[in-house]
């Protein structure tokens, strides 16, 4: 996965300024969730996102909203290129509260376009006034997603998990990383959440948005690439120490997630 914890720390505002706006460029992002609301407009490229549990495509001209505490991911068709803005949570502090959250997705509304322009001209300080320009932008913006662009409040049941829920997931994922060559449960696991082991199932299907099986099992795939194309192991010793018991279970679901058995996986490493 590239990053154990799901909770991503921001970094402290630059003075104080509770707006951070920047442009990238990248193939992936991993999993990972936070406070602050986060706006990804798209400006070029294709990218598969998966948001609190829902999977759906963003293309250029496309708004991605992550909503306070929605774990988010994407992967690239190559590579994306977007600009991010990210509100720190005092940016709404004196905002009266608005129960629906804003759709992941917006498309093909030329609005937006424009207020990301004008986003992009004022964020880069040059004029006096602009970070006032900037919030007002933000502010104007925001106004017209709650409008136009929120779940319905019968859909607000499937918002954002609760803050509490997804740390105990972090503690989850922290254990995973740490007793991925043991057996490991999902009766255990939900024990560590404090709710049913049906509960936390679904809980961290629709948060991580996969099984708890596939995430451990790619978890230990990661672990066994490393191993195969560093040591010269048995590939059943291989399998024994990331935590598979069974060799031919080992070597199914390694070609399920990599597309090919842990012998042509180490061959090629072997060969680059």
């Amino acid at each position: 996965m590239g990053k154990l914890e799901l909770y991503e720390k921001i970094p402290a505002l630059e003075n104080n300024f509770t707006v951070k706006f920047r442009m990238y460029s990248g193939k992936n992002l991993v999993p990972h969730w936070h406070e602050h609301i986060e706006m990804l407009y798209m400006t070029g490229g294709e990218c598969d996102f998966i948001c609190n549990g829902k999977a759906f495509d963003a293309k250029c001209g496309d708004l991605v909203v992550v909503n306070s505490t929605e774990i988010h991911s994407f992967v690239a068709r190559g590579t994306a290129e977007y600009y991010s803005i990210l509100l720190y949570p005092d940016f709404l502090s004196d905002i009266k509260k608005i129960a629906n959250p804003i759709c992941n997705r917006v498309r093909g509304d030329d609005k937006i376009k424009h207020f990301f322009a004008e986003l992009a001209d004022e964020y880069k300080g040059e004029d006096i006034g602009s970070d006032m320009a900037t919030k007002g932008i933000l502010y104007t913006l925001l106004t017209y997603l709650y409008r136009n662009y929120t779940y319905a409040a019968e859909g607000a049941k499937e918002g954002p998990p609760a803050a509490e829920m997804l740390k105990r997931l972090d503690t989850v994922i922290a254990y995973v990383s740490g007793h991925y060559h043991e057996k490991i449960t999902t009766s255990r696991l939900a024990e560590m959440c404090y709710v049913s082991e049906a509960h936390f199932c679904r809980f961290f299907k629709s948060s991580v948005g996969k099984t708890v099986t596939r995430f451990i099992n790619e978890y230990r795939v990661e672990k066994a690439k490393v191993l195969l194309s560093g040591t010269g192991e048995s590939i059943s010793q291989i399998g024994a120490e990331v935590g598979f018991e069974d060799p031919n279970y080992f070597s199914r679901v390694f070609r399920s997630i990599t597309g090919m058995s842990p012998q042509e996986f180490r061959e090629r490493a072997f060969s680059v």
